[in-house]
């Protein structure tokens, strides 16, 4: 079982979190208490609840012939996270990215979620966001009755990811043989209080779920909704930049100022309305026909306020009383007076507002030894969203009004830092609507859109067979999938010629607080009505057309064939799957050719193949150690590029200098990350609801996606220039295909039942995991040093919980080592940005009546976020010597839920 080589990192983690290590103790030990006690201490365990739920997705790991986590909800409508992502964050290798506060996109395995797959029911599902990465956070937890996430592939599995599979399940209520209705009601409260006027700190949450079956159980029909009305409440604080290049007194060229900031209060009204419904006929045990609905809308309304500022902008901005502090061998200025600053003072109005919706209809039928199956889906996903700004300040950019001091400390380790300005800026007569920054601005609007569409057909015959292989599968599935990005950017402009104006008093109100920063407050106006009284819309920009309208249509055929595996190795019994998929892709996009203000339309696409053979393998190891398993996985994996990367538009130009074409944009001929996967788990089930296993994985990339300066044909592409080019063949910076690399992991998890170690903790419990991951690759291409997006060195989840008697707690802690992220940056662009470590704790307790006329009732208390964890982030590039400055420290307040739930 090789031992040694499991020891060293064991090691590892006592020297790295004491907390995980004394969870990987405890389990270890608890394998050891097992033995000793036998079979009869778990029998005697009612299984409910918590530990239910753990059972169901032990037996899930268990019997698949594929390497894989999974979630069970505890019962019907009844997850106990907010989303299915925090539930989703908890399993080995996983770890989620938040996104104004919420558990959002998945990182799996330390890759980047455009490496996963996401399944509903087995089926591949779009996506709201810019690319394939699927934002969990549309999927209420109250809807989904399971997930499976596949680390090994299996070849009859479509729409699979590199770095694995998440498959989102809703319940088949034939696979129940019982009525079943509850509902839950939670109250919702955000620590932070209320930031703006016109937001709330409260929320509540409201759901419901209906399983039945009628005609002596043929027909079953599943039913259910769920209602989120969430307040955000966000602080912030995020540096600019760091530079050298400063108006400090003589003798201090060498030291690093911040050249720009900003502190904003920025309040949310989130608005999720969920529906599930199924419908299951199953008239012989020969046929069964399942139609399935998911559907979500999620409504965003954001109010932010706050200050920003940039010092580097005008010479006439100096530094009185410098504070300089070395940091790496860098020094940073961390304190002083800034002298003749014209801040910026923000009031924005920012909505999205997003549905999600997919079909599908499975029909299966048995004959002999024969089981043929067909499935068609279909899904759609939508997002639109506007961001405005507007601005505010003591006079237009170079006005001469040069007269707030403005005192700051900037902590260089956690914190927000603190500024205090010398001016009200929350008075009207001084703080006028204008073009503080000098951006050739008033105020700004994007409407950014995502349409995703995807429709899919799967025929399929198994039959089954004798001998070391149990069965026969193959299979043919069709896919068309479209997607489509489009923003339009208006500027708008101060009517009288730009004139500062100041708000009217009608339009006032009650100013926002930046006090947690230092600064007392900001003048606080009705955004919209303001943006209507004062402003004239000029037409839409083109400058940024090639870059953010665009579409690309993939058509992908996926023929596979399977062999189950079924036989003894000796005294070993072996089971498991050898499979293959061949993969056809056909890809092209549409988008824009920019040259100034020239646009004409650009088409480009290209086609492949992939052939990817995949093997599981099971060993029972019962004979030698009772109910232990060693897994075995190696497969083949790919996973189709980032749709914006596959965008045709381009921007490009003539060069007077050299007369040779050049230009950047994207690339709709790339094709897929490719890798060779190694997995190995070896796994020992103990009792009913314990068990630890050990997982090792390698793969290898053979390709990875970065900007590179390729050769690419300008023929018809347009130009302003009068300059006659050498040959239309010049140079495009844009995503390429080149080297690849490695990614390596260890994942240790397991569960334990506090009975098995002393009967006084019956009822007590511990489940955990903690994974290691490193990877060569670099993602910038050969030279580079900036870290793999999604990668955190290490991870790690522990839940302790207690459930005996209707009583039930539990607490748990989700940690993720720094990273580097992908975010939205300016104008909804994608770019990265260095995270610093998150340690999340959430709580929940609760009653559950077990008998009398309040059976069926419980009471339940959560607080997520427990520990207020802060969002920090520092700058994207380190100075000479290594170092990095602070750059962003976000609070999102404790999320305190009171709530019912009633089970019929």
């Amino acid at each position: 079982m090789h031992q040694p080589g499991t020891a060293r990192p064991q090691q590892r983690i006592l020297s790295i979190t004491p907390i995980a290590a004394a969870c990987a103790a405890l389990l270890w030990g608890g394998a050891a208490a097992a033995q000793e006690t036998g079979d009869a201490t778990a029998n005697t365990v009612v299984v409910t609840g918590i530990r239910g739920s753990i059972e169901s997705s032990m037996a899930i790991k268990r019997d698949s012939d594929s390497i894989v986590e999974a979630i069970t909800a505890e019962d019907i409508g009844k997850l106990p996270d907010v989303s299915i992502a925090e539930s989703i964050a908890r399993l080995p290798g996983l770890t989620a990215q938040r996104v104004a506060g919420r558990a959002q996109v998945i990182s799996l395995r330390g890759l980047s979620p455009d490496f996963a797959g996401t399944l509903m029911n087995g089926r591949e599902l779009v996506s709201t966001s810019n690319n394939r990465g699927a934002e969990y956070d549309q999927y209420p937890s109250e809807l989904i009755n399971g997930v499976t996430v596949y680390k090994t592939p299996d070849a009859s599995l479509v729409g699979q990811g590199l770095s694995g599979t998440v498959d989102l399940q809703t319940v088949r209520p034939l696979d129940r043989r019982e009525r079943a209705l509850a509902f839950n009601v939670r109250g919702e409260r955000n620590g932070n209080g209320k930031l703006n006027d016109e937001s709330s700190a409260w929320g509540q949450r409201v759901s419901f779920a209906y399983i039945d079956q009628f005609m002596n159980n043929t027909l079953g029909v599943a039913v259910g909704f769920a209602h989120l009305n969430s307040p955000g409440q966000q602080k912030e604080y995020k540096a600019w930049w760091w530079g050298d290049q400063n108006n400090l007194p003589p003798g201090n060229a060498d030291v690093v100022a911040l050249k720009g900031a900003e502190v904003t209060a920025t309040s949310r009204k989130q608005v999720r309305d969920g529906l599930m419904a199924v419908l299951d006929y199953k008239p012989s045990r020969e046929f069964r026909s399942t139609v399935d609905l998911y559907y979500s809308q999620f409504d965003q309304t954001e109010i932010m306020r706050g200050m920003m500022w940039n010092s580097h902008q005008w010479s006439a901005v100096t530094y009185r009383d410098p504070q300089i502090e070395t940091i790496g061998n860098v020094k940073l200025l961390t304190g002083g007076t800034l002298v003749n600053l014209e801040p910026i003072a923000r009031n924005d109005y920012n909505t999205r507002k997003d549905t999600l919706g997919a079909l599908g209809w499975n029909n299966k039928y048995r004959t002999g030894e024969w089981e043929f199956i067909g499935d068609l889906s279909y899904s759609q996903a939508r997002r639109h969203e506007q961001v405005l700004e507007t601005y505010a300040g003591l006079g237009p950019a170079n006005s001469g009004i040069t007269d707030n001091n403005f005192q700051f400390r900037i902590p260089v380790e956690d914190g927000i830092p603190k500024f205090t300005p010398s001016v009200d800026f929350t008075n009207p007569a001084l703080i006028k609507l204008t073009d503080v920054g000098g951006w050739g601005k008033d105020a700004d609007m994007h409407r950014p859109k995502v349409d995703d569409t995807l429709g899919s057909l799967k025929v399929s015959a198994k039959r089954s067979l004798t001998g070391m292989f149990s069965y026969v599968e193959g299979g043919l599935n069709y896919s068309k999938r479209d997607k489509k990005h489009t923003d339009i950017n208006n500027y708008y402009f101060l009517k009288n010629n730009h004139a500062p104006v100041s708000v009217s008093s009608d339009l006032i109100k009650p100013s926002t607080s930046l006090s947690f920063a230092g600064i007392p407050a900001v003048l606080t106006y009705d955004t919209l009505a303001v943006l209507a009284k004062y402003y004239d819309q000029q037409p839409a920009r083109s400058a940024d057309l090639a870059i953010q309208n665009w579409s690309v249509e993939e058509k992908v055929t996926t023929g596979y064939a399977k062999l189950g595996i079924d036989t003894d190795l000796g005294p070993v019994p072996v089971r498991g799957n050898l499979g293959v998929q061949v993969i056809g892709v056909k890809q092209g996009s549409d988008g824009l050719a920019v040259a100034g203000d020239t646009i004409t339309p650009l088409h480009g696409g290209s086609d492949y193949r992939d052939v990817l053979p995949s093997l599981n393998l099971n060993f029972d190891l019962g004979h030698f150690v009772d109910r232990t398993a060693l897994r075995f996985g190696a497969a083949k994996t790919v996973a189709r590029p980032q749709m914006q990367d596959m965008r045709a538009g381009a921007s490009g130009g003539i060069s007077d200098t050299t007369r040779e074409w050049s230009g950047s944009g994207g690339n709709p001929t790339l094709e897929p990350w490719r890798a060779r996967a190694f997995d190995l788990s070896l796994e020992n089930y103990f009792a009913k609801s314990s068990y630890v296993a050990v997982a090792a994985f390698y793969k290898n990339l053979t390709n990875y996606i970065y900007n590179q300066q390729t050769a690419y044909d300008f023929t018809g592409f347009p130009t302003q220039s009068k300059t006659v080019p050498i040959s239309n063949i010049g140079t495009m910076n844009r995503p390429a295909n080149g080297q690849g690399g490695m990614v390596k992991g260890l994942e240790l998890s397991g569960s334990l039942e506090g009975g098995l170690l002393w009967h006084a903790l019956d009822g007590f419990g511990i489940l955990g995991s903690y994974s290691l991951t490193a990877s060569s690759i670099h993602p910038n291409g050969p030279g580079t040093s900036e870290k793999l997006p999604g990668l955190s060195g290490s991870v790690s989840n522990v839940t302790l919980f207690y459930e005996k008697n209707g009583f039930s707690a539990r607490v748990s802690q989700r940690y993720r080592s720094a990273f580097r992220g992908e975010v939205t940056g300016l104008f909804a662009l994608r770019s990265f940005s260095e995270i610093l470590a998150e340690k999340q704790i959430d709580f929940q307790t609760g009653y559950a009546f077990e008998q009398g006329s309040l059976k069926g009732l419980s009471i339940l208390l959560q607080v997520n976020n427990l520990n207020n964890s802060p969002y920090q982030t520092k700058q994207g590039s380190p100075f000479a010597s290594g170092a990095y400055a602070p750059e962003r420290y976000t609070t999102y307040g404790r999320q305190v839920l009171l709530g019912l739930n009633y089970r019929l």
